[in-house]
């Protein structure tokens, strides 16, 4: 018997798969001419054997440090819903001469990760592990040092200010991100929250968008 939560999800993913009208299918055809930077909010597209349906696109503006200001680059966020499993699966995408794609593995924290000794880490250490283009371990894996830049996180007209920490286990296509989020209101002091996540790429070609949703029509 399924618990409150579980049943929930299963009503929501049962409603979701009743949407998937023949009217609103991508033709295989086109589908072959689409890519990742075509799915938008109410869309589906299958990866690895599993069909996801897209809830929210949203976007990292990359800005100057003190997020003063707007600086070109951009990553895409689709925060997706699984349909097998009912999980929330976070995909993004980039275009830097190519289109890149990542996938949301899991989400750990800072009791999970060491340094190259063994000992613990905090959000304390992260100054010194960019300065010395050091390594993080995770599950005895060894993530280095990659880039750390500031971005504004846009999504239904709201901006909030966020900073990454990127790491890529070498030889892999395995990640490891640190996204410090900062916000400031007037009912409360700066409040500062953590994230971390490991993730991994995306073939294109392993994307395919098979409707567009009754909210693009």
């Amino acid at each position: 018997m399924l618990n409150p939560e579980e049943q929930k999800s299963f009503e929501e993913r049962f409603s979701l798969i009743r949407t998937l009208e023949k009217d609103y299918l991508v033709r295989e055809k086109d589908a072959l001419g689409m890519t990742l930077q075509d799915a938008d909010t109410g869309d589906f597209f299958t990866c690895s054997g599993e069909t996801f349906f897209v809830r929210e696109n949203s976007t990292y503006q990359e800005t100057s440090e003190d997020h003063g200001r707007m600086l070109e680059y951009q990553v895409h966020e689709l925060s997706c819903l699984c349909l097998e499993t009912g999980e929330t699966v976070y995909f993004e995408w980039e275009y830097d001469d190519e289109l890149e794609i990542t996938r949301t593995m899991e989400r750990i924290s800072f009791r999970q990760l060491t340094d190259d000794a063994g000992e613990g880490i905090d959000a304390g250490d992260l100054d010194q592990i960019v300065e010395d283009e050091d390594v993080i371990l995770y599950q005895g894996k060894k993530f280095w040092y990659e880039d750390d830049w500031a971005a504004v996180y846009q999504r239904n007209g709201k901006k909030e200010p966020v900073y990454f920490y990127e790491f890529q286990q070498e030889g892999t296509d395995l990640y490891l991100t640190i996204e410090h989020w900062s916000t400031q209101s007037s009912h409360e002091r700066s409040r500062k929250d953590y994230q971390i996540f490991i993730s991994q790429s995306v073939a294109s070609r392993g994307i395919t968008i098979i409707s567009k949703g009754t909210n693009n029509t």
